[in-house]
């Protein structure tokens, strides 16, 4: 895209001996410093997906460094780890971690003020909401479509003890801070994601409805709704 550059990255998980493969969008006419986002793919997505492309680029032109990367059995990653991506599951959530640190590590001379973001759909929104949620450093959370309890997934029985590394029912909590920090978005006739998954966070957190965007259709990608969801997520960020 016209006036986007793109430098590819590795991303090292030393105790298991692979790299993350990653990507950073930003505007040819950002200055050295400015706010971060980390865009996070849904399950069976990577960084060079339609829609985590999409907003990677759009968040870029108005003046953002966007950082995603592929999770383990996932886009170009799943060269070193296979692409099961269930073996995987519990691993995907607590990269997140190294990636955060790998992030305000090496790009320290780039982030203006600590202003690191998340956004994400679908299992991306999980990662955000669990592993996100208890990460102080990250400033503003903005989760797509997602589920709240992974007990709850049709023909698919996972495991205890990963259901609760992976559900944001045992990773939430109300705070003050929430109505600063958190927006959720959901389309109300989404086919893998029930709808009923976004009161469920919302209470849970305690948000108004200032913080929720809804859809009445849209699907599990927000179809006809992209560029108005954006405008939203923009400015919720920048308020």
């Amino acid at each position: 895209m016209e006036d986007i550059s793109v430098e590819n990255i590795d991303i090292p998980i030393e105790a298991d001996d692979l790299v993350l493969k990653g990507s950073i969008y930003f505007s040819s006419k950002i200055s050295s410093k400015g706010s971060w986002i980390i865009n996070m793919p849904g399950l069976l997505d990577h960084r060079e997906s339609y829609f985590v492309k999409l907003y990677s680029e759009k968040f870029a032109k108005k003046g953002f460094y966007v950082l995603s990367y592929d999770y383990r059995a996932h886009g170009e990653t799943a060269k070193q780890t296979g692409k099961n991506w269930l073996k995987n599951l519990s691993v995907i959530f607590s990269d997140f971690n190294y990636v955060v640190d790998w992030l305000f590590k090496t790009q320290k001379q780039r982030i203006n003020a600590n202003k690191v973001y998340l956004f994400g759909r679908s299992l991306g929104g999980a990662i955000i909401l669990t592993r996100g949620f208890r990460e102080e450093r990250i400033k503003k959370l903005i989760a797509l479509c997602t589920r709240y309890d992974y007990h709850s997934v049709a023909n698919i029985s996972f495991p205890e003890k990963i259901i609760k590394k992976v559900s944001p029912i045992y990773y939430l909590e109300e705070r003050e801070s929430n109505i600063n920090r958190i927006l959720l978005a959901h389309c109300e006739d989404d086919p893998r994601i029930p709808f009923k998954n976004l009161e469920f966070i919302k209470n849970h957190l305690n948000l108004p409805d200032s913080n929720v965007i809804i859809y009445k259709d849209g699907g599990h990608s927000f179809k006809n709704h992209r560029d108005d969801l954006f405008e939203k997520c923009l400015e919720f960020l920048k308020n």
